[in-house]
């Protein structure tokens, strides 16, 4: 493994081949070192901490954060992850009663869940639209959906990258569907920032169009591709809902003066209860390791620069699983994909994937077998592997020697 290759040291087993990064992130040693200084910190005073200088600070971190997605921060409320996103932006939209919801059928399981609980709550319904796979154009994904579309359709929620199939998933097009039928568009972005670059204000493919194609919200991680700490995550609001959003936890900001510049959106999210901000604080220093700069304006090329490395890496693992399988091509062409790739296994039935992945992990591998819809039998299982700057091609070849055999003892 490159454990040298940004001059930063992660605390993995070294007996251990981890090409899971795409589920619950990594932080660097230096990056925690960082954040046990910030809890110290907090420890000698919590109260000069949360209450004089925690403000500024998570307003430094959101206009960073602005900064790399291409956001305004007026825009950008911290929460803690996606999925608590995701259950706010659903449990405070109003949506007349029958309207339907759309999302693939390549989701993830929380994202299903909290969806199907706000449709039974407030009389939605919920349709998943089944994806081809293989997918050979970006088109063939929007015209699923609009195949799918219905007079009740008022609500998209589209993941950027699929989590099961590791798809980058056409927002442009999906968008613009919405916006043409008049519904509302929710993007998943999970696995969004640091694998892809962003530009939340400008999601379309020319930038002197107006702001159409932008979605109504997007809510992506910060503890997976840039390696904050756990906890971190945002929810990015297109105006007029964002001036009306409300967060899960009611608090101190409900009622709290507000300093000139300050918005009720920000006071009332930046405070949901005592926690642990660090995870958000986090972030301009993640950014800074990662980028080997000390200059915030080359934090964003140059981890670009390594997204592209990632991708490649994903590609040449790609390449060398589907030999070792003999399986003939990948599911999607390399523009849809990001710094994770999956490859079809035998579907359940034929293929234990829960004892594959156990026998994989048993032989030094991290590496998650993915059924697409678990409760459906005879659709393909997906391997799923997640690159990142402690991987290199050598990991790769060692799992690819592995895995027709371990595939054939499961």
């Amino acid at each position: 493994m490159q454990l040298e290759a940004l001059g930063l040291h992660w605390d993995l087993d070294p007996g251990l081949v981890f090409l899971n990064h795409g589920s619950f992130g990594v932080a660097p040693r230096e990056l925690l070192q960082w954040r046990f200084g910030v809890l110290a910190e907090i420890e000698r005073d919590p109260v000069a901490f949360l209450v004089d200088a925690l403000p500024p600070r998570l307003e430094h971190s959101r206009q960073v954060l602005a900064e790399f997605v291409g956001a305004n921060p007026a825009q950008l409320a911290f929460v803690p992850s996606t999925t608590h996103g995701l259950n706010q932006l659903l449990q405070r939209l109003e949506l007349p009663a029958g309207s339907e919801v759309l999302l693939s059928d390549h989701g993830y399981n929380a994202t299903l869940n909290l969806v199907r609980f706000a449709c039974e709550q407030r009389g939605w319904t919920l349709r998943q639209v089944q994806l081809p796979l293989p997918v050979q154009d970006p088109q063939q994904v929007v015209q699923a959906f609009a195949d799918q579309w219905g007079p009740a359709t008022r609500l998209l929620l589209v993941d950027h990258i699929t989590s099961p199939s590791a798809l980058v998933l056409p927002l442009p097009g999906l968008i613009a569907l919405a916006r043409a039928r008049d519904a509302l568009v929710i993007v998943d972005g999970a696995h969004g920032p640091g694998s892809v670059p962003l530009a939340l204000d400008a999601l379309q493919p020319d930038a002197l169009q107006s702001d159409a194609l932008q979605p109504d919200a997007y809510v992506g991680n910060l503890h997976k591709w840039l390696c904050c700490p756990r906890g971190a995550a945002f929810v990015w609001v297109r105006d007029p809902w964002q001036q009306s959003l409300r967060p899960l936890v009611i608090s101190h900001g409900a009622n709290a003066p507000l300093a000139p510049g300050q918005s009720r959106f920000h006071v009332e999210h930046d405070w949901i209860g005592t926690g642990d901000p660090s995870p958000w604080l986090a972030l301009p220093e993640a950014l800074r390791l990662l980028s080997g700069s000390d200059e915030p304006a080359q934090w964003r090329p140059r981890l670009e620069a390594l997204q592209q490395r990632h991708h490649q890496l994903a590609q040449e693992g790609q390449d060398l699983l589907l030999a070792a399988l003999g399986v003939p091509g990948p599911i999607a062409p390399a523009s849809m994909q990001a710094a994770m790739a999956a490859v079809p296994l035998p579907p359940v039935g034929q293929c234990d994937g829960s004892a594959l992945q156990a026998r994989l992990r048993a032989q030094g591998f991290q590496v998650p077998v993915i059924p697409l819809r678990p409760h459906e039998p005879g659709l393909p299982q997906l391997l799923r592997i997640a690159c990142f700057a402690y991987n290199d091609r050598a990991d790769l070849e060692r799992l690819a020697d592995q895995l027709a055999m371990a595939l054939h003892q499961a």
